[in-house]
Parts: C-alpha cells; sequence; structure tokens
C-alpha cells in the first residue's frame, strides 16, 4: 500500500521540543498508518539521534537517517528525505514546531478534491517558549480558502516561499527532480517556486493547520542569523530564484513572489545586528540588482518608509541608507514581536 502522505523533518539540535513534534504527526486523524514519517537527524549534538531511534523502533512506518555531520541550513537534509519518499503527497515539517491534529487530513483532503499540486494553509506562531499568538498569519474572514491564479493579488500575499505549511503532489516533485539548494537560506524558497513553476493547479486553505516557533537567536534559528554571510548567500538564492522564473517565461508569478520577498528582505537587513555600517555598504552593492528590480516590475510598495529606503537604495545613496536603518531599526526595538512579524510580511501589495 502506498502511503498517503510523506512528512520529512530535518532535524538538528531540537531535542527540547523533538518528542511534541513527532507526537503531533503521530497523533494525525488521518491515521498515522497513512503517513511515512521520515526523520532526517542532520548531525545533531544533543539527545536528537537517541529520539530518533527510539521512535524507529516503535513504528515501521518511520524511517531515520543519520547524516555523519551538520550541513547548518535545512536543504540537504530535506533533500536526503525527499529521496526517500514514497508518499502520493509530500509534507515538511520542522522539529521544533507542531501540526494540528487535523493537519494531514485537512490537506490531504484539500488537494485530492481539488485535484491539485500545491495547497498552501494558515499558520500561526509561537515564543520560544511555546505560547502561541493569538492571532492566524492571515486573517481568516480576509481571506477565505480559495484557488491562487497567477498574478492576482491573493496569490502574492497568501502563498508564502516557506514549505512548512504546504502538501505537494509527490509525483511533481519526483517528476521534475524539484530539489532544496544546498548551504544558502531561501532553499526552501527555491523548492516551493520551481513547485509553483510546474504545478497546474494551487490552493490556499485557511484553516491554521501549523504552529511556527519563533526562536529568534542565530545559534538555534539560521532565519535569525542575519550576519554578513547570510545575506552574501541569500543574495545567491534570489539569484538562482530568478533563474528559475526567467528560464520558465513565468515572470508574473516571479513578480508576485519578488514582491513579497523585497518587504521581507529589507526589515531583515534593518533590523541585523550582526553588521557593521562598512558591511552594510558592501552588502547593499551586492545586492543593488535585487531591489533595482522593484523598478523595473514596476512594483508598487504600500509601506512609504520602505519605498524611500528602497528609492535611495536604488539611487546608490548607500551613506543615507543606512542611517535611514538605523533609524527604523530604533523605532522597531520598541515594537513586540508580534508587531515586527506583522509589519515584515506586507498586508497589502500591489501589482
Amino acid at each position: 500500500m502506498r502511503y498517503k502522505i510523506s512528512i520529512v523533518i530535518p532535524i538538528y539540535n531540537s531535542d527540547k521540543f523533538l518528542n511534541e513534534c513527532i507526537e503531533s504527526i503521530i497523533h494525525q486523524t488521518i491515521g498515522f498508518e497513512n503517513i511515512q514519517l521520515i526523520l532526517v537527524n542532520d548531525g545533531s549534538k544533543d539527545k536528537c539521534g537517541q529520539i530518533i531511534d527510539t521512535y524507529c523502533q516503535q513504528y515501521d512506518n518511520i524511517i531515520g537517517i543519520h547524516l555523519k555531520k551538520s550541513h547548518t541550513l535545512a536543504g540537504y537534509a530535506r533533500n536526503k528525505g525527499v529521496e526517500q519518499a514514497k508518499g502520493q503527497y509530500l509534507m515538511f515539517v520542522d522539529s521544533d514546531d507542531y501540526i494540528a491534529p487535523n493537519a494531514c487530513q485537512i490537506m490531504y483532503d484539500t488537494i485530492t478534491s481539488n485535484h491539485a499540486d500545491i495547497v498552501t494553509a494558515n499558520y500561526k506562531c509561537m515564543d520560544g517558549d511555546g505560547k502561541v499568538w493569538e492571532n492566524p498569519m492571515f486573517n481568516q474572514e480576509k481571506y477565505p480558502s480559495c484557488e491562487l491564479k497567477e498574478a492576482d493579488e491573493k496569490f502574492a500575499y497568501l502563498y508564502c516561499a516557506a514549505v512548512w505549511m504546504k502538501i505537494f503532489n509527490n509525483d511533481l516533485i519526483q517528476q521534475h527532480h524539484i530539489q532544496f539548494l544546498d548551504g544558502v537560506p531561501a532553499e526552501d524558497a527555491y523548492f516551493s517556486y520551481k513547485a509553483l513553476i510546474h504545478s497546474k493547479k494551487v490552493c490556499y486553505l485557511q484553516d491554521v493547520i501549523y504552529y511556527y516557533r519563533r526562536r529568534n537567536t542565530g545559534k538555534v534559528s539560521t532565519s535569525w542569523m542575519r550576519n554578513k554571510r547570510y545575506f552574501i548567500d541569500i543574495n545567491f538564492a534570489f539569484q538562482e530564484i530568478y533563474k528559475l522564473f526567467q528560464e520558465a517565461e513565468k515572470m508574473e508569478y516571479y513578480k508576485c513572489c519578488y514582491s513579497k520577498n523585497l518587504v521581507s528582505l529589507t526589515y531583515k537587513f534593518i533590523d541585523s545586528k550582526l553588521i557593521t555600517d562598512k558591511d552594510r555598504v558592501e552588502l547593499l552593492g551586492i545586492l543593488h540588482w535585487f531591489f533595482e528590480q522593484s523598478r523595473t516590475l514596476n512594483i508598487t510598495i504600500a509601506q512609504t518608509s520602505i519605498k524611500i529606503l528602497i528609492d535611495y537604495i536604488i539611487e546608490k545613496k548607500y551613506d543615507d541608507v543606512v542611517k535611514i536603518c538605523a533609524i527604523i531599526a530604533e523605532l522597531r526595538s520598541f515594537m513586540s514581536e508580534v508587531e515586527k512579524e506583522t509589519t515584515s510580511k506586507p498586508q497589502k501589495i500591489v501589482l
């Protein structure tokens, strides 16, 4: 019998949260016998390896993969997991997060009943200690479940780059050899966008199926490790993503995805405390092509302060940009994590 869903979990030094994560999958309403769970230990130094082995001994449908060394970012581990995925559909969960009890059932029902290739869903964030934020990422009244179509404003907002709130047709992934980038951030964006390019139908589900833990320290979360290397590597990833859409002649889709990444990257650059002013000027030169695309693609930026900042970057007024970043960063230091997350994800994208 073919499993309905294969779930891949890349794991690195998260023994504090791993049991909760795995248990949330074992107790899915769809029935765990319908799930293939692939646990990829990416060279953890804590007790993750022991936890994985214990579960593998208890369940025949759990596969444990132990990599000899850590690859820092999740791309390599996820690729190893995808190689073993035999399910009809494919999902991803991060080892410090967990999913709703009905997540697999509702995602499976949605993708099969709509004959879709991808379904992306709603989610909630939580603090490092597990306190769940009150509101989901997407307003459920404003954004009901729907099909997402090219060049639609809803698509630009609702199709996140992350893979962990999605379900993919595994045949599509295997047929087109869709893989994560290895060794750079935004590796999941590359995977999500390549799958999008090859998909015929994409749907959005308003239900909250995923709980994302924000551990805002560079020692445990790559997305928060905003040092100079991070921005150099993400520049490479964005170049590869641009090539994907360009070669596929899907630039309308690229415009949607780009508009969201633009705001996210800008705030990461502003908020970083790990780069000097000299680093900022150097990085702005490297990233100039990316910001300049906002004019080439005719993107309307709704947030005034960000629009001014990006205009200055395009005009190469880097010293002024550094000063503006410092001012915005100071203002954001008084904001809660919820407020920062909300403003970093544009509430309105005009295409």
